[in-house]
């Protein structure tokens, strides 16, 4: 394993700048443009060839807007794909990638992939297209710094664990900004929450970020679940919804610290803002004594409880303020307790793993409804083609098919596929593309709700290069009997096509 690091800067934008701005002068000297630049690549190689690399950057996967309904991995899966499918530089064993490409995020919690700050907008007006674009910025920089990553990765593997109750947290003054004691509390989900994040994706029409709130005095006579004493102690929180008390957000959370070689990585669960993020790593590089560099901020590991901000970015309770659960002093009690971490990693000494997360008093809750029944419709059969493909297209332009079918949720066909493009090959088929390439989508629609009926839209962009010859379309389905229960495969087929 060797170790390379860059910049990139046209993927990301703060999304949170007024926020950012009350921070000290000396954080934001950091980041002169409001966001963090850096991409940390890790390079895997087995004798001499590339198998692998692992590229850490911070901006959020909310290219594709929030009423989109295909399922993606917005622009740090297309990332992953892009580089997975480069012809000039993978191959494929057995039908799977030889090269396997990871895109994790660090502390990306101010930082929006929507340049315009829009939501789908920028740097273009298409939500796929800018899904592709910030997707491919990412993976063109990880392949630059991959190619000449150079840093041996030298030392052992090695982490801590512990699961810290970070309701109940006394931060010692060395972590606050004024070095006086102070605590956490239950986790509390504030007002600005539910307007959402309005570059990326907004929540409730008439709720606007910030503090103080012009809704106050309203939320504050409707809602009396939030204790005074909590709303006191989460100020300057609009306070709405008491998620700790209620256990519905959790209270108990597992942090964790990895070391691989001289890099270390800082498993948080929440999405942590830059200067969040920035003041975590000092604590853990200084506990550590190594590089700030060789320490970065991994979030969403592990658990999930919204986002951190530092205690000044608090004070504005933008969108990220309000969903800081545990309140003002949230980045303090991670420092103080990753610093614990940090230095039992350090000295070779264990720690008690700590108290586990209660069960949900909800339980597991799924609000997702089974499938009832699918019925074909009267003269119809399971996997029957309803518009055909035409006889020939030129790469540029687009093929649909529509089928007969069941409802996906019958199979989620996991290690298979719902499509797949075939091309003509020496007298058989052989698959060409499926339902994870870019220029294909699986569009399903319940036709009639009362008789279960379905279609399945399928289309494929054919993009320049693709080579010319005979393809068919391919739909694989599955329906339910609403006697029986019982469910069945079926397989629809276009008719060939040419492609020239």
């Amino acid at each position: 394993m060797t170790l390379g690091r860059g910049e990139l800067t046209d993927a990301s934008v703060n999304r949170s700048r007024p926020a950012f701005e009350l921070n000290p002068q000396a954080d934001k000297d950091v980041y002169p443009l409001g966001i963090d630049p850096t991409m940390t690549v890790l390079r895997f190689r087995q004798g001499h060839t590339d198998v692998g690399a692992i590229s850490w950057f911070p901006t959020h996967g909310t290219s594709m807007t929030n009423t989109n309904t295909l399922i993606s991995g917005d622009n740090k899966g297309y990332a992953a794909y892009a580089w997975e499918h480069d012809a000039a530089g993978v191959r494929y064993l057995d039908g799977a990638p030889s090269f396997v490409a990871a895109f994790p995020q660090t502390n990306s919690g101010d930082m929006s992939p929507n340049l315009n700050l829009k939501p789908g907008s920028g740097p273009t007006g298409d939500e796929f297209e800018n899904t592709r674009i910030i997707g491919m910025r990412q993976c063109t920089t990880a392949q630059q710094i991959h190619a000449s990553a150079a840093t041996p990765i030298r030392g052992g593997i090695d982490s801590r664990l512990r699961y810290v109750d970070m309701s109940q947290v006394q931060v010692d003054g060395r972590y606050t900004p004024d070095g006086q004691t102070h605590h956490t509390s239950s986790g509390v989900i504030g007002l600005s929450t539910l307007a959402g994040s309005l570059e990326d994706g907004p929540g409730i029409p008439g709720i606007i970020e910030g503090t103080p709130s012009p809704l106050a005095p309203l939320i504050d006579h409707l809602n009396s679940d939030v204790p005074q004493w909590l709303a006191d102690e989460q100020s300057p929180k609009t306070c709405v919804v008491p998620g700790g008390l209620l256990q519905a957000t959790p209270n108990v959370l597992p942090l964790q610290l990895l070391k691989i070689g001289q890099l270390y990585l800082i498993g948080g669960p929440a999405e942590y803002t830059i200067v969040s993020g920035l003041r975590i790593r000092r604590t853990v590089a200084e506990e550590l004594g190594v590089p700030l560099e060789n320490v970065l901020m991994q979030g969403y590991t592990n658990g999930y409880s919204q986002y951190v901000t530092t205690p000044e970015e608090y004070e504005g309770q933008q969108y990220e303020g309000a969903s800081t659960l545990f309140g003002k002093y949230t980045t303090p009690a991670y420092q103080q307790e990753f610093a614990k971490l940090s230095s039992a990693l350090r000295n070779g000494a264990s720690l008690p793993l700590g108290e586990l997360p209660p069960d949900p008093a909800i339980g597991t809750l799924n609000v997702q409804t089974g499938v009832v029944l699918d019925s074909p419709g009267a003269l119809r059969s399971y996997g029957q083609v309803l518009t055909d493909t035409a006889g020939s297209y030129r790469t540029g332009q687009q093929v649909t098919a529509v089928f007969v079918t069941g409802h996906p949720k019958n199979n989620l066909h996991r290690g298979g596929t719902f499509l797949e493009i075939q091309r003509s090959q020496g007298g058989s088929w052989a698959r060409y593309l499926d339902d994870g390439d870019w220029q294909t989508k699986f569009h399903w629609q319940r036709t009639n709700v009362v008789t279960g009926e379905s279609t399945a839209t399928i289309t494929w962009d054919i993009a320049p290069g693709t080579p010319a010859g005979t393809y068919r379309i391919v739909h694989h389905g599955d329906a339910k009997n609403g006697l029986t229960g019982a469910i069945s495969a079926f397989t629809g087929i276009s008719r060939p096509f040419s492609v020239s």
